[in-house]
């Protein structure tokens, strides 16, 4: 009796639950699912980073260096139907945080603001604004004021044509000011006569103007057996102080198709092109920086110098091998006094995993052709003369490197790289600047080999230690002159970083970490010694929506020398806040 009760009652129950099923459409739909699919869930272990803006107040970054990363994921060549989420009655929607504002101000005065704001919840379009500024009213003893700023303004949107086609586009403005203060007040009265009451800081201000555009679109279509692509434009106009301006037009796309190997497997094969094309206009007047000693030059304007990149190249992998095969062709009509050539680059990289994907080796050959213009050289070089010189940097780099994951919490990093650079960029100081406070670039062609490692320890989300170094050694060909000390400008033996993250229940957040850049050699042999950075930062979240930050650099209070003539500020503190707006 009991068993027949609980089997009617089961059919009932059954045909309850069927017929709400049959009131709701919504949950009867059918997915389907093309191609060939294996599902594959790879490990994966989180860091925890905490997001952190660095400003540039105070502190600059060595940035000679040209790094080749080691090969990342293959993309996916197959991507399933899209499932249509099931929506659950009366489900509150959940706040979200698109918006940004960072408010700082500190010594010297200092003064920090950030904005950043996007839409939201919507399947097909994207569509925001960035602001940023950095300004320091900053001085030197004796150097007098070291006043810098940065401003700059973006606007960007995405737009999804029929979940196929992905359109893309960004607006920017960028304004930066500093001044060429690197002269003390003996060497002013001394050189030219004249006292600091004599001088007004538009005379040895540098102002820059950067408008960009950049338009691009690219399928969504990565199936196998099917034909990707993807395009972007890029306009920029640069228009400075003492009558510069440079114009970039960049065009650049690919094209790419998926196919299967040994039915098992899959490929992808890319061919990848590039345009870079510059002009320049120059006009010399009684308007340049304090002290310069060339005669005035009529308007003077270089058509187009053009660097061109064909890359077509192929990624397959077979089991845990991954293969990167392929070859760069640059042509070079872009450096000052040489004729166009040809330029051909391998480009070829291994990845090998082992021990359960707890070890990772890669080997590669690579190289490339970069162009130094107006605008790269003054953001490497922010004392750099106007007019200066422009070639293009020829490097080919043989790299290995090795990851280690040790545990869950530990893991290591080696590499080892040995670079041919032709037209390697560094700086000196120009002769035609009576101040000796004014660079310009200097190319050289040499052979560098790199050591580096590193180690980080996470302790699940509360700490983070890093630690890790480099050390560089030069071997310069091909020059009359290799024995002078000139041509070792600025070029460092070695440089270390050692930092830590303590996440403390998600309520107070602390950063702290130490670089040091080894010793190297400045302008007429003169050797600028070790310089040591301890920087830390400390963050309070009152709720989700607001938080407090205190950012302290150079707590050593060093009076460093990154470019001779130019010592930094002793130490920078800065406090602000954080908010976002909850929207829905």
């Amino acid at each position: 009796m009991k068993r027949t009760s609980l089997f009617i009652a089961a059919l009932l129950l059954g045909s309850v639950a069927l017929q709400a099923q049959e009131d709701n459409a919504s949950y009867n739909e059918s997915v389907l699912v093309r191609g060939s699919y294996r599902p594959v869930i790879t490990q994966a272990e989180k860091l925890n980073f905490p997001a952190r803006i660095t400003d540039t107040i105070g502190r600059m970054e060595h940035v000679f260096r040209y790094d080749v990363p080691a090969p990342g994921r293959l993309k996916a060549l197959y991507e399933p139907a899209r499932i249509k989420a099931a929506r659950i009655i009366g489900e509150p929607a959940t706040k979200l945080y698109n918006n940004y504002l960072r408010l700082g101000f500190g010594l010297y005065p200092s003064t920090l603001a950030d904005l950043y704001w996007s839409s939201t919840r919507d399947r097909q379009k994207t569509y925001g604004v960035r602001l940023n500024h950095r300004f320091s009213w900053g001085s030197v003893p004796d150097y007098g004021t070291n006043h810098f700023g940065q401003t700059g303004l973006t606007l960007f949107g995405k737009y999804i044509v029929k979940e196929q086609l992905q359109l893309l586009t960004d607006l920017s403005y960028e304004h930066d000011h500093n001044l060429y203060y690197g002269f003390t007040d003996s060497t002013l009265n001394a050189v030219m006569g004249l006292t600091r009451d004599d001088i007004s800081r538009s005379d040895y201000r540098a102002k820059y103007n950067v408008a960009t555009w950049n338009i691009g679109l690219r399928n969504m279509q990565l199936d196998v057996n099917q034909l990707g692509y993807s395009a972007n434009l890029r306009l920029a106009d640069l228009w400075a102080s003492w009558h510069q301006n440079e114009f970039n037009l960049n065009l650049s796309g690919d094209i790419h198709y998926g196919f299967p190997m040994l039915r098992q497997y899959k490929g992808v094969a890319y061919l990848r092109a590039e345009w870079d094309g510059y002009t320049h206009r120059f006009r010399h007047g009684d308007e340049m920086p304090l002290g310069c000693l060339l005669p005035p030059v009529e308007d003077t304007l270089r058509g187009w110098r053009n660097i061109v990149k064909f890359n077509p190249y192929v990624d397959f992998l077979f089991n845990d091998l991954q293969f990167h095969t392929g070859v760069t062709v640059g042509w070079d009509a872009f450096t000052d006094g040489d004729a166009t050539a040809f330029r051909f680059f391998p480009d070829v990289v291994v990845c090998k995993k082992l021990m359960n994907e707890a070890v990772a080796v890669s080997l590669g050959f690579t190289g490339g052709l970069e162009a130094n213009n107006w605008n790269s050289l003054r953001i490497v070089n922010p004392y750099i003369a106007p007019n200066s010189e422009q070639r293009a940097t020829r490097h080919y780099d043989l790299v290995g490197h090795l990851r280690w994951s040790i545990s869950k919490k530990l893991e290591a990093n080696a590499e080892v790289s040995y670079s041919w650079l032709n037209d390697d960029l560094t700086f000196m100081l120009d002769d035609d600047y009576s101040l000796q406070n004014v660079y310009r670039p200097l190319y050289l062609d040499n052979n560098r080999l790199t050591l580096g490692a590193d180690i980080a320890f996470v302790n699940d989300e509360m700490l983070t230690l890093r630690a890790g170094g480099h050390y560089y050694h030069y071997n310069y060909t091909g020059l009359g002159v290799a024995g002078d000390t000139w041509v070792k400008l600025y070029r460092p033996k070695w440089d270390a970083l050692l930092a830590a993250d303590v996440n403390y229940h998600d309520k107070w957040l602390f950063h702290l970490e130490g670089r040091l850049l080894g010793k190297m050699l400045g302008d007429n042999g003169e050797e600028l010694p070790v310089r040591y950075g301890i920087n830390a930062e400390v963050e309070y979240r009152h709720n989700k929506a607001l938080s407090f930050f205190l950012k302290m650099d150079n707590l050593a209070f060093q009076r460093y020398y990154y470019w001779a003539n130019y010592p930094s500020q002793r130490g920078l503190f800065l406090l602000g806040l954080t908010y976002t707006m909850p929207t829905r």
